[in-house]
């Protein structure tokens, strides 16, 4: 019976770890990393195949495009035409060439040494680890810029099952991430941008609860007491009248503060009492004396209500969405080279998850830090992603506690059932 309860124990766990902040995170992580990893070996070798093949295409094209311009050049007598002969010729090439380009085109080579990838001098692979993570990333994410795409029918039958498993945790991920990062943004506006917004409130509402003016007399003071104790004395008919005892106490000071809970004390009598006796034990209070009452249980039920009714405003979220824009911005125009519109472009379509694929960083491979260029795209992604999620989420309760009082206003929310 040991072993089955301490298995279900460590699964039980396991799960609430997997289930967590931390764990979610992690898990995306790791999925993007496995994913680079799964890409890179599946589509590698196949860039260049694929570079061996459209060079084998290109060759001939090549050979060709030569040949027939040679043969113009031979048919008009080279370089001695005249004017007639010497347009016919450019026309001739023009359409060799422009076959040529569109040839080219089709088979989208770019003139790289196939058997150079991967060396010094020789063109770089796409499908590196830091360029199969960054489209990892953008599957999950549901970006998918295109500028690479899997070629091989595993890297496509992969691909779909990768997204089917990701892009669910994925956003498993954001909507959790994003509510503990709206409650962390929502206490630090309240604690420090808003310090003395609900100051004054709270002081007023606690000296509320903890000052009371008794105007009372000392009759009927004693009338109070006198009215308790036939109440108690009416209750237990068993018991004489002469069983129960009555002591006045009077107060030290008239300004003493005492709890509430201690104006009245029921408390047995002596040992050699009778077991039913019990001593009422009236305070004496003045006239407009105040009771302090030391209620502190409601301090904190306070601290949390107002908590509950801070709501961000929506230009806050708005300027922490353009902050991350504009600090993307001015870090990938100073590592790609871009132009601050450009750069502006790109995030604002990459956050927006539009992306169309015509700007991407790392895609210069002549660039010695393009690798880190696209593990910077990656980590740039994953992390707007959330904080999209977090402002999203405080600009949700922002807008429905602005519809709340819209429709208080105009009478079409019953303020009580909705508090």
């Amino acid at each position: 019976m040991g072993a089955p309860a301490k298995k279900d124990s460590c699964c039980k766990m396991v799960m609430k770890f997997l289930f967590s902040h931390i764990g979610l995170c992690s898990m995306v992580v790791l999925y993007s990393v496995a994913g680079g990893f799964i890409f890179e070996h599946l589509e590698k070798n196949n860039e260049q195949q694929i570079c061996y093949d459209a060079r084998a295409e290109y060759e001939p094209m090549e050979s060709k495009t030569i040949s027939s311009t040679m043969k113009i050049f031979y048919d008009y007598g080279g370089a001695i035409t005249t004017n007639a002969s010497r347009e016919l010729m450019i026309i001739q090439i023009q359409s060799v060439l422009q076959t040529f380009r569109n040839n080219t085109l089709a088979i989208a080579y770019d003139g790289s040494w196939c058997g150079l990838y991967g060396k010094d001098n020789g063109p770089n692979y796409k499908w590196s680890w830091a360029g199969a993570v960054l489209f990892s990333v953008t599957v999950i994410t549901t970006i998918g810029y295109g500028h690479i795409a899997p070629k091989t029918v595993w890297g496509r039958l992969v691909c779909i099952a990768y997204a089917v498993l990701g892009i669910p945790l994925m956003l498993l991920c954001l909507a959790n991430l994003g509510d503990a990062l709206a409650d962390i943004f929502r206490f630090i506006y309240a604690k420090i941008c808003c310090c003395g917004c609900f100051k004054g409130k709270k002081k007023s509402k606690e000296s509320n609860n903890k000052v009371m003016s008794m105007k009372d007399s000392g009759s009927s003071n004693t009338g109070q007491w006198d009215s308790d104790k036939q109440g108690l004395t009416g209750a237990t008919n068993a018991s004489p009248a002469s069983s129960t005892e009555f002591t006045r106490i009077s107060t030290s000071s008239p300004t003493d503060s005492m709890d509430m809970s201690d104006t009245r004390k029921l408390r047995p009598t002596s040992s050699n009492s009778s077991r039913g006796k019990v001593k009422i034990v009236p305070l004496d209070l003045k006239k407009n004396d105040p009771v302090i009452l030391d209620d502190d249980s409601d301090s904190d039920d306070d601290d949390d209500d107002i908590d509950e009714k801070i709501t961000v405003p929506l230009t806050i979220t708005m300027i922490v969405i353009g902050g991350y824009i504009f600090g993307g911005a001015v870090l990938f125009g100073l590592w790609e080279g871009w132009d601050w519109l450009q750069s502006a472009y790109f995030c604002f379509i990459t956050l927006a998850t539009i992306g169309f694929g015509d700007v991407v960083p790392g895609t210069d491979f002549e660039n010695p830090q393009a690798q880190a260029q696209l593990l910077l795209g990656s980590v740039y992604v994953l992390f707007g992603m959330a904080i999209l999620s977090m402002c999203f989420s405080l600009m949700q309760e922002e807008i429905v506690a602005k519809a709340r009082w819209i429709g208080q206003k105009l009478g079409l929310v019953d303020k009580e059932a909705d508090d």
